[in-house]
């Protein structure tokens, strides 16, 4: 594989600075006043059918741990692109609109998880990560390959999975203020603790730019009216974000905790041309209460099982009254109902590990056009999702495998108005299987070898099959992705760090594409495509303040359909075929600073590969400080400046992305 030229002379001299020298070493010693707080260590037992053990999988995992993104101004969107073999898309400012891609995969191939329940709703299939303020985060787990069986919904693109704040969550109170470029706004308050064997926390969030960013005006692409440069219009955002968990014990091995977690977000919705009358709007309100029940207690502690009860509800209402945005005029209203019960069990028996889950959900779709007199469209999904999965180890740990089995049942409703004024109404049943191998050998102390196979599906989502009046044309013959994938890792372990190498394939037959008209309605259709790649990571301590931490994948892709003579052999679009992320981190107690580099090239915009976007080129900078006052209260207050050298590009045709930005938190622990 060729790489090109990638860096300019302002990234080249700051990467170099972060390779060859700590702008830290000057400073002189900390005094012992400034101490970190204490680390608090629980000996809580481990809920096998609930909770995760990223390190026993037979595939490699990423963990992304809260400390690495608490007290900055971030989402889900960009705590995950700097991950191995993770991408993401933005269209621009915080709280923008913004896709996860692992390993070239879709947007909708990825599954997002929250405590175990799936996020990703199954009209639009996809997840927008700016949605996630992370506010009540513990912990983010990245599975490009395989995915445990309790997991028993697992497609085709690996999964995004977070885990909510838990129960060893001390006693405090955090207050949280935060500013910067661009109109950023941010507060925060949470509050825990506990009494004998009841404990709770509440969390309160809200976040909120102008995004009126300036970029250099290309007329033939923005607005002619602008001249040189344009100032976003319509890109602003507001999300207010409220969460509580309460949890009781009845013994070490029993327990039962509820989440309640409420979502508010109003934004903008920039136009292409950047219209001074664009007044386009987004509002989504969510709501979610889920009830957790987990018992170790069974066959003297060898079985375990995990119970969770989902309902839901979200309310979206998109209006763009001038027409500037899409096709047309629009006043949507779609109200989306949720009941989902998760139950999955563990049993161990020596060397060996049998677990089982069993998913059930419904949804209802309810969308109403506040500006035409036609009945409301309203759909139904009903889907059930069972694993089975076998898991032995030798006696010494050296050697694990994993043999599991999906399956998925699939039950839809749909009454819509078409093109002609007529009510529609359709009906399908489907089933699916899948599978998935997999084994890790630990060769030597320092050398673990990984290898896995697997049968993926996902199943379209309702949008796909039915479309939408004036944005899409439906496709009810659409049939299911379909994706044999696998992957082979070795990871070599060192005193200071770790290497990591990982090829991989995925190759959908079929897969799912969507092409437009003269129009620019679109509709879904079946193709087929191929993606291989190799991703590198490694991570090594120069000094014992000193970490320097890289990534890089060079992936290939290919449409093998012949359906549509300009796109076969082409690339897919919507991914880079090219990233890299390079961080250095310097610790002088009590200042932590962090450079780090990102770059990403290879991404075409169109499925005839006419429109390549230019290459993305970025450094950002962060300065934490923090001192602990006494046992319990800290303060930290973190420095960032993103996008350092001011670069312009575009994840989305016409979409530029913000220049340099200055962002200031601060968090103080009562």
């Amino acid at each position: 594989m060729r790489i090109r030229g990638v860096m300019t002379r302002p990234t080249y001299t700051l990467v170099s600075l972060c390779l060859l020298g700590s702008p830290l070493s000057c400073l002189a010693d900390v005094s012992g006043d400034n101490v970190l707080a204490p680390v608090v260590v629980t000996d809580k037992p481990l809920n096998r059918a609930a909770e995760l053990t990223p390190y026993e999988e037979t595939s490699v995992v990423r963990v992304i741990e809260r400390e690495q993104f608490e007290n900055t101004t971030t989402t889900l969107a960009d705590t995950l692109s700097t991950q191995t073999g993770v991408q993401v898309r933005e269209s621009g400012g915080l709280g923008s609109y913004s896709t996860v891609s692992i390993r070239g995969s879709t947007s909708k191939q990825v599954q997002v998880y929250l405590d175990g329940m799936l996020l990703n709703d199954p009209i639009y299939g996809g997840v927008d990560l700016s949605f996630y303020t992370l506010h009540d985060i513990a912990e983010i787990q990245v599975y490009p390959g395989n995915a445990p069986a309790r997991y028993a919904q697992a497609g085709v693109g690996g999964i995004v999975a977070m885990e909510s704040l838990g129960q060893d969550s001390v006693d405090e109170t955090r207050i949280s203020l935060g500013t910067g470029s661009f109109g950023t706004q941010r507060y925060g308050l949470f509050n825990s603790g506990s009494q004998d064997r009841f404990h709770y926390w509440v969390s309160l969030n809200r976040q909120q730019a102008d995004n009126d960013f300036s970029y250099p005006n290309e007329p033939q692409w923005f607005n002619p009216q602008d001249g040189e440069e344009s100032t976003r219009r319509n890109a602003d955002v507001t999300q207010n974000d409220g969460s509580m968990k309460l949890g009781y014990q009845f013994t070490p091995s029993r327990n039962l905790n509820a989440l309640l977690q409420w979502s508010d977000k109003d934004k903008g919705i920039p136009s292409i041309q950047n219209w001074a009358n664009n007044r386009a709007r987004l509002n989504t309100e969510q709501r979610r209460a889920q009830l957790h029940y987990q018992d170790s207690s069974w066959l003297n502690g060898n079985l375990h099982s995990s119970h969770r009860l989902l309902v839901g509800d979200s309310e979206e209402t998109y209006q763009d009254l001038n027409g500037r945005v899409g096709t047309g005029t629009y006043d949507l209203l779609t109200q989306v109902d949720q009941i989902a019960f998760n139950n999955s069990a563990t049993w161990h028996q020596g060397n060996h590990q049998l677990s089982a889950a069993l998913d059930i959900a419904w949804y209802d779709m309810d969308q109403r056009d506040q500006l035409q007199q036609e009945p409301d469209t309203q759909r139904q999904r009903r889907f059930i999702a069972s694993s089975l999965s076998h898991e032995w180890h030798s006696e010494a740990d050296r050697l694990r495998t994993q043999v599991a089995v999906r399956q998925f049942n699939v039950s839809d409703e749909s009454e819509s108005i078409d093109g002609n004024n007529q009510r529609i109404a359709t009906d399908r049943n489907e089933r699916y299987r899948a599978w998935q191998l997999g084994s890790r050998w630990a060769a030597t102390d320092f050398l673990w070898l990984y290898a896995n196979l697997a049968r993926q599906v996902r199943i379209p989502t309702l949008l796909e099959q039915y479309g939408q009046q004036g944005l899409f044309i439906g496709n009810p013959e659409l049939q299911a992705e379909e994706s044999l994938n696998g992957d082979i890792s070795a990871r070599l372990l060192v005193s200071r760090g770790h290497l990591e190498v990982t090829g991989f394939l995925r190759r959908l037959d079929p897969a799912i594409t969507a092409i437009y008209d003269a129009r620019g309605v679109g509709r879904y259709i079946n193709v087929e495509a191929e993606i291989e790649g190799i991703e590198l990571e490694a991570q090594y301590d120069l000094m014992d303040n000193w970490t320097l931490t890289a990534n890089a994948t060079f992936q290939d892709s290919e449409n093998l359909s012949e359906q549509i003579a300009d796109q076969q052999t082409k690339r897919l679009p919507g991914i880079y075929h090219r990233i890299g992320t390079l961080n250095s981190q310097w610790r002088l107690a009590p200042f932590t600073l962090d450079l780090t580099w990102h770059y990403a090239d290879e991404l075409y915009y169109d499925s005839p590969n006419l429109l390549k976007a230019d290459p993305r080129n970025t450094v950002d900078a962060a300065l934490g400080w923090q001192h602990a006052w006494n046992h319990r209260s800290k303060t930290e207050l973190r420095l960032e400046v993103q996008n350092l050298t001011d670069e312009l590009y575009q994840d989305f045709n016409r979409f530029p992305s913000t220049g340099r930005g200055f962002f200031i938190n601060l968090q103080h622990t009562l």
